[in-house]
This record gives structure tokens, C-alpha cells and sequence, in this order.
């Protein structure tokens, strides 16, 4: 220090008198408000004052490359939580003296020192704050409700260094300097450098208010934000300078006091402060140079911005119109009918015929992979949701040919084939119910999903589909061979129910991401809606069914039992409901069993189960 003097700026509300006894070695020179030029160049000067004083002085301590410390004041709390300084002024003073000088970046709003941080509009709990004084998770969560009611995004235009520009829609933003005080409670999980140069911005832009829902759940929690990766509706700047503009006013507050502009201005200055560091003030040593940070593209920016700039934001997120143009070329090429669709359509239909006859689950699966219904499938739900008559009579025709084909191939084969046996695998098909239905809605979501994100593999989405859709196909096709017209009606319903549950899923899914504004996407979800209207009622007595054959499944005994004081092996082959339900078992022993036994197990059955049933019972005599 080249002065041995200590000097402090102060004003009344300090008692000079208890700072000269803690350094009665060191000269204290003592200086009101309108004294506060005596200070000479490299000085070592205490502050004792207000937020304003402190700003007002900081550009003639850059000129003077005063060494500046604070001591705590009532008026400068902003300043006291951005440089670590606590409110104990005997551990603050003897800090000051002891401390060597540190350099500090200055950020600047519109000419103004920025000590804490600058918030534009809305910005929900991005916001820094003192850890000693923090809010009440009551009133944050209050304050995002009242945010909810009106959620509109503002028009910005930002300006980062002095040539890159873009538009941005956003409901507000935070720019601050450094969070390197742990006076900061709502922190982050790294550190932002006071001496590097660069400010950070933090827009908080959701696309729809399901999007602010899911951000404000992930702010609100208490975990500490990361920088490096943000919730999805915040974006992040870092550069030495960024201008900010709006067709209309800007309302913000600077480090707590209000302010309006029609432009502002953040800027970090070329000279830094040289501060005495608070005692809860992390100062980093190694220091790496920091280059300008973009982390923006997936908020809304350009003429996304544009359309969802002071309107009220939709519940469902919009894709971009690059986006949604990609993806409907894509489901175009996928509705067109080809030679390879129909082979392949041949193809599975036929492995899947194999496997049903043969009971082999592997052979189905296999059918399943290779089935092609997938492409048309979410391309018809596309034509649905945004109503495209030409989408959607390409993807009918090709489904419709190869649904065509696939019957045709099946019946062939039922009528050539010398067996007609009904296995497992083609029972299993004929009495869907609402799991079926709950399969075809998975199913319908992970089709749409997968085409409209490029970086998941669509095979997934295709299997996931077929499963739903050959396996029926081709058992209807057998049940029509056969002159099994249950059979085909069973199969039939469970191919319906599936074409239509993976129809609306499909189309609610595109709604959600943004591909179909809801004015277009409700009528095609009121025709898909209609339609499973209309399968709902099998569906659901088939469930109610499965229901009670479990109950009565439950009370009844299997494995070694006694009835009529004999001992018997009881296996239960079926349980069919109906009035009464019809419960078929095979009864087995080593000595013969008559009626006896099955009025015994009869009795027992309808004890436990509490309701009268009808028993089919095969005797075997096991030796």
C-alpha cells in the first residue's frame, strides 16, 4: 500500500469512536460524504455507506485505483452479499486491514454499477439471494402462480459483443456479474469468476405453459442450478457486452430499485476495482480465459420469437417451422406405397403365420421387427392431427393395401395349410381388453415420438408398433380361412382397437411436441376419439371379465388336495365367465374318483368363492 493511512468514508450512522479502539496502532482518517475527494491515487479506503454512495464513488476509485473496503451498513446489503461481507463490523474492519486487494470486474447497466444482479421481467427464482434472508418457499411458489395467470412472453432483441444479434421471445431474464459470495443461497454448482471479463445473462423462456410448469417444479427445487446444464426453458450468454432492446418499455431492477428503459445496455469495464475481499468471499487463484458462451438455440428466437411474442402462451409447445417441415417430408416419403413396403408387409405376415401355427412366440416377435406398418401408422396420425387431406389419403391407401394383402396372404395360407388346431399363440388374440388398449397407446406414443426426434432410432418405435398390429392381422386372416367367423371377429376387434389407440396417441403426442396447433389437431382427435368410443364398451366387459376369472381363479385350490377323504391332484384348465362362471379342472389320483369328488370340490369352490359356478371336471387315474 503506498500510503500508510487508512481511510474511511462514512456517514452518521457510524460510531467512529469503536473503530480507532479496535486499531488504536493504525491512523484512521475519518471522512464525511463531501470529504470523500481526499483520498489520494493507491489508497487504502472503508466505505461505511449506502448502495447509491458506494455506486456514485466506485468511478473515481477506478480513477484513483483506491483499495476499497466494505463495512456493513443497512443500505448496502446488495453490495455486502455480492463481495462476501458479513454484518459482524469488528470481524469486517480487522478483515480490511489484514486482506490484501483482490481485482474485481465492474458490471455496468446503462452507465450504472451493477453490484448484485439486474432482473428483466418475470424471471422466477433465477435470481440470486441473500442466504441470510432467504424467501419463503410460500411466497416463491406464490409469485409463480401470479406469473401463471398472465403468461405472455416479452419481445427482445439482443446485441452479444459487437456483431452477433438474434431475436428472442422470453418471460424474463437475470444478468449478474459473478456468484462467487456464499452469502448467495439460491446458487449455482459452479461459480461464475468476478475477474474474467464476461457477464452472464439467464433468459428463462418457456415455449407453452406446460414447459413453465416442468421449469418452475425444477427451479423451485432447493438442489443448486448447473450451469452446464440448464432446465430446458433456460438459455445462457456469457460475452464482455450485450445490448438489450424491445418494442415496447423495459421494465427491470437494478440491484433491488426499479428502472425502466426503452434499451439497456450490460457492460463489463476494461479497469477493474481492487476490493479487500469480505470473509465469505471465494476467491479463485488459477483463473483460465473465458470465451463468449451461446447456449440460446433451443429457446424460442427468430420467427418462433416472433409468434409467441406478447401472446398468451399455449398450453402445448410449438415446434419450428424447419422442424415441423422436416418432419412432414419425412411421414410424406413414409405414407407413399412402394414395392419394398409390400414385400416386407408379405414377408411378416407370412413369419408371423409360422410362428402362430408352430405356437413359437421368437417366430412372432421376429414377424413383428420386421413389419412395415409403422411408416404409414404415424403418418396417418400427422394427417389427423393437422388435418392434411392429401397425408392423410396416401397413408389410407397404403394401409389399406396392406392390410389387403396381409388378409389375403393369411386366408391363403389357412386354407392350404393342413392344420387347424387353435394354439396358444392365436387364442391369446381373440379376447382383447383394456391392457390391449393400453399397449396400442404405448405403442402410439413411441411411434410419434421417435419420428419426431431424429436422435432416437426409429426401429424402436416400429417394433413397438407391430407388436400391436401383425399378429392380430393374421389371425384374422386364419379365422376367415377356417370359416371361423368368432375367431376373425375377436382378432378383428383386437386389430381395431389397436389401429385406433395408437391413431390417438400418436395424434395427442404431436400435439403435445408442437407439431399440430389444438384448433387443427381437435377434430382429428375427435374422429380417433369417436372410434375408440365405439371399442371401449367390448373392451371394457372383456376387462370387467378377466377381473372376475382372476377372483375365482384365487379361490380355487390346486396342486395335492383331499376331497372326500382321498387325496387328489387338482389342475385348473380354465375359467370362463358367464352366468354362472364355468370353471374346468383336471382331477387326478391313484384310486378311482366318481361323483363324489367333484361335488366335494364343487362345495368347496363356491364356499370360497361365495357365488354359484358350473364345474367341468376331467378324472384321470394316475398309477
Amino acid at each position: 500500500m503506498a500510503s500508510a493511512d487508512l481511510y474511511l468514508i462514512y456517514d452518521e450512522s457510524l460510531d467512529l469512536a469503536l473503530l480507532s479502539e479496535l486499531a488504536p496502532d493504525q491512523q484512521l482518517i475519518g471522512l464525511k460524504w463531501d470529504q470523500r475527494d481526499t483520498p489520494p491515487e493507491r489508497a487504502r479506503v472503508l466505505l461505511n455507506l449506502d448502495v447509491e454512495q458506494i455506486r456514485s464513488l466506485v468511478p473515481l476509485a477506478l480513477e484513483r485505483q483506491w483499495e476499497i473496503g466494505l463495512l456493513p451498513h443497512a443500505g448496502s446489503r446488495q453490495v455486502m452479499r455480492a463481495y462476501g461481507v458479513t454484518e459482524d463490523l469488528k470481524e469486517i474492519f480487522r478483515q480490511c486491514l489484514q486482506a490484501e486487494a483482490i481485482e474485481a470486474d465492474v458490471l455496468t447497466c446503462n452507465g450504472q454499477v451493477v453490484f448484485s444482479s439486474v432482473v428483466i421481467g418475470k424471471a422466477l427464482t433465477l435470481t440470486p439471494y441473500d442466504s441470510q434472508r432467504p424467501p419463503t418457499l410460500r411466497a416463491t411458489v406464490r409469485n409463480a402462480l401470479e406469473v401463471f395467470k398472465d403468461l405472455r412472453l416479452g419481445s427482445y432483441t439482443l446485441v452479444v459483443g459487437e456483431e452477433q444479434k438474434f431475436e428472442l421471445a422470453a418471460l424474463g431474464m437475470v444478468v449478474l456479474d459473478h456468484t462467487q459470495s456464499t452469502l448467495i443461497g439460491r446458487g449455482f454448482s459452479e461459480t461464475l469468476d468476478m475477474a474474467d471479463g464476461r457477464l452472464t445473462l439467464l433468459a428463462f423462456a418457456p415455449r407453452s405453459a406446460l414447459s413453465y410448469i416442468g421449469s418452475a417444479v425444477r427451479l423451485l427445487l432447493p438442489r443448486k442450478i448447473s450451469l452446464s446444464h440448464l432446465p430446458g426453458a433456460v438459455g445462457l450468454i456469457s460475452s464482455e457486452r450485450i445490448q438489450l432492446e424491445s418494442p415496447r418499455e423495459i421494465d427491470y431492477s437494478l440491484d433491488g430499485t426499479p428502472v425502466t428503459a426503452m434499451a439497456v445496455e450490460f457492460r463489463v469495464l476494461e479497469q477493474r476495482l481492487r476490493l479487500l475481499p469480505g470473509p465469505e468471499l471465494v476467491v479463485k487463484e488459477d483463473r483460465s480465459e473465458t470465451k463468449n458462451r451461446i447456449r440460446m438455440g433451443h429457446l424460442p428466437m427468430g420467427e418462433t420469437a416472433r409468434k409467441l411474442a406478447e401472446t398468451p402462451v399455449p398450453l402445448f409447445s410449438r415446434a419450428s417451422e424447419e422442424e415441423y417441415r422436416e418432419l412432414f417430408v419425412a411421414l410424406r416419403e413414409n405414407a407413399t406405397l412402394s414395392s419394398p413396403f409390400l414385400v416386407l408387409m408379405v414377408l411378416s405376415v407370412l413369419l408371423a403365420l409360422t410362428g402362430l401355427y408352430a405356437n413359437s412366440a421368437p417366430v412372432i416377435i421376429g414377424a413383428m421387427i420386421l413389419a412395415p406398418l409403422m411408416s404409414p401408422m404415424i403418418s396417418l396420425a400427422m394427417g389427423l392431427a393437422r388435418m392434411e387431406p392429401t397425408l392423410l389419403r396416401s397413408s389410407l391407401r397404403t394401409l389399406g393395401v396392406g392390410v389387403g394383402a396381409a388378409l389375403f396372404c393369411a386366408i391363403c395360407v389357412a386354407w392350404l395349410m393342413p392344420l387347424e388346431n387353435l394354439t396358444l399363440e392365436m387364442r391369446a388374440r381373440l379376447s382383447p381388453t383394456l391392457l390391449d388398449l393400453s399397449v396400442a397407446v404405448i405403442s402410439g406414443i413411441a411411434g410419434a415420438y421417435a419420428h419426431a426426434k431424429e436422435e432416437i432410432a426409429k426401429s424402436l418405435a416400429g417394433v413397438a408398433i407391430a407388436v400391436a398390429l401383425v399378429p392380430p392381422l393374421s389371425v384374422v386372416g386364419i379365422g376367415v380361412g377356417w370359416g371361423d367367423w368368432a375367431m376373425a371377429k375377436g382378432a378383428s376387434l383386437l386389430f381395431v382397437t389397436n389401429l385406433v389407440g395408437i391413431s390417438l396417441a400418436a395424434v395427442a403426442t404431436f400435439l403435445v411436441l408442437g407439431f399440430a396447433p389444438f384448433k387443427l389437431a381437435k377434430k382429428g382427435l375427435a374422429i380417433a376419439t369417436v372410434l375408440l368410443a365405439v371399442v371401449l364398451g367390448p373392451l371394457y366387459i372383456a376387462f370387467v371379465d378377466l377381473v372376475e376369472e382372476g377372483k375365482i381363479l384365487r379361490q380355487i385350490p390346486t396342486g395335492e388336495i383331499e376331497l372326500a377323504g382321498q387325496p387328489v391332484n387338482l389342475r385348473i384348465v380354465r375359467v370362463r365367465t358367464g352366468t354362472p362362471p364355468l370353471v374346468r379342472v383336471i382331477l387326478s389320483a391313484s384310486r378311482r374318483l366318481d361323483e363324489s369328488h367333484v361335488d366335494a370340490l364343487k362345495q368347496l369352490i363356491v364356499a370360497r368363492a361365495g357365488r354359484r359356478i358350473l364345474l367341468e371336471a376331467q378324472l384321470n387315474l394316475r398309477r
